[in-house]
Parts: C-alpha cells; structure tokens; sequence
C-alpha cells in the first residue's frame, strides 16, 4: 500500500514538473516568437535626441531611420515597410522620435515642391481638353492647342516671339519641346509634346472640392469619380511655370493627357 502510495506521489511531481515546464515554454514561446513574429510587424520609424523633432520639408537620411517591431494592432494605416521607400524623401510635417512613418507623413509619391518647383493651378478657360479620369498623382504629357490670341487679334496673324521664344528642341524630356509655328494648327500641335511627364498634385472639381474615385478615398479604380474634372494643379519648375505663363498670356490652350 505504502509503494503504491509513493508511486502515485511520485507521478504527480511528474506531471506538476510537466505542466509547469509546459507553462514556461508557452510564456517564452510567446514573448520570443509568437507575439514579435506573428502578432507584429516591422515598420520604418523616426530616429532623432532627446526633445528634439525632425521639421517638415527635411529630406530624410538613413540615419533619422529605423525598423522596428510593432504589435500588429498599433501599426497605423498606410504605414512604411521599408527603409528604402523613404530614404531621401521629404517630411510633410514635423515628426517626433519613434513615429511610425506612414505615406500620410512623408512625400513618399514626391508631390511637395522642391526649391526650384511650384504648383501651378491650370485655370479651366485654358484647358482644350482633359481626362475625365485624371487623379491626384497621375503623370500628364501637355500639348499646346492654338486659342484665340490677343496678340493674334491686334496683329491679324500669329506672333512668332509667342512661340518660339524660350522653347529649346528635342521631345520628350525634363524641358518643354520645340513648338514651330506652322504645327500649331487650330486642332493641335500632334507631333511635339510640350512638357512630358508632368506629375498632377491635385485634380480639382468647379467648387474645388478633390475628385477622388469614390468618397472613402482615392483608390484609382477610375470607373467612378465623387466630381467632375474641372482643374488640375501641376508640379513644374518654376522656370517652366513662367513660359508655360507666357503662352497662356498669347491665347494658347492645353490638351493634357494622362500617360501613368
């Protein structure tokens, strides 16, 4: 009796050892693998001193970076998952040490303007045409399209200066293109692209409200839009914003054609 006695003593030390072994390994497991692997995510966060702030429109370098771990739960919409996407980029606003970087927070689709940049608003009167499917950050080629001329009319013809003034050759490429006179048709100079590859900050609507997709955001599904396309605002340097000025001042309209 006594023997039995010890050997069923001796099997719950065994399983009480087990189950709390088994506890220990749960915990560990848990707080080594489980919660940073599968409850987390890495994000890209800010890195600056005590009390200090990186400001807006800093260019970010690899040193104000970092990855970290975050619970899944606390990482914000749209946030940044790679160091690479940010590097070099500027800040929308000011960001504190430790703030998850998101595509809110940095210029990550290089919207804002830079030094030498402006956004130019493009006044409905000097729009020939438009895509209806036009989007904030798409990229837009800018044909030039002969209006009505003040300059023209006083004159009774063209004016050279208006066109080739500033206008330096070649197509495509970070400069307007060479318009002649004789391409500038009543319908459209076809074979020169003016500007190319210009990025569109904001595309707005008549009572300049943003046209977006649908109203829970800008999802460029394009088969909807919460307004009709009246004005784009483009990302140019200023130099090109002055000339592209210049034309408009002379009577010429844009045909704007969304390439990407």
């Amino acid at each position: 009796m006594a023997t039995q006695r010890g050997h069923l003593l001796k099997r719950n030390y065994i399983f009480a050892f087990l189950i709390l072994t088994a506890g220990f390994g749960g915990l560990l497991g848990y707080d080594l693998y489980f919660k940073p692997y599968v409850l987390s995510q890495t994000v890209v966060k800010i890195k600056v001193g005590d009390g200090r702030f990186v400001p807006k429109n800093y260019e970010l370098k690899s040193g104000d970076l970092y990855l970290d771990s975050v619970q899944t739960k606390d990482i914000p919409a749209g946030a940044i998952r790679s160091i690479d996407q940010v590097e070099h980029k500027i800040t929308n606003v000011n960001l504190s040490d430790g703030s998850i970087l998101t595509e809110s927070l940095i210029d990550v689709n290089n919207l804002e303007p830079k030094q030498d940049e402006g956004i130019f608003p493009i006044p409905k009167e000097a729009i020939y045409a438009i895509n209806g499917s036009l989007r904030s950050r798409d990229k837009v080629d800018i044909y030039l399209v002969e209006g009505d001329s003040p300059v023209k009319d006083r004159t009774g013809g063209n004016n050279p200066s208006a066109v080739d003034a500033g206008a330096p050759g070649g197509l495509a490429g970070s400069g307007p293109a060479a318009v002649a006179e004789e391409e500038l048709t009543p319908v459209i100079s076809a074979r020169k692209v003016f500007f190319s590859g210009v990025t569109v900050n904001y595309v707005r609507t008549e009572d300049n409200n943003d046209v977006l997709d649908s109203e829970n955001g800008n999802n460029n599904n394009r088969f909807t839009s919460t307004g009709k396309v009246a004005a784009p605002e483009l990302k140019l340097k200023k130099s090109d914003g002055e000339l592209l000025g210049q034309y408009l001042e002379q009577g010429m309209k844009l045909w704007i054609v969304r390439v990407e």
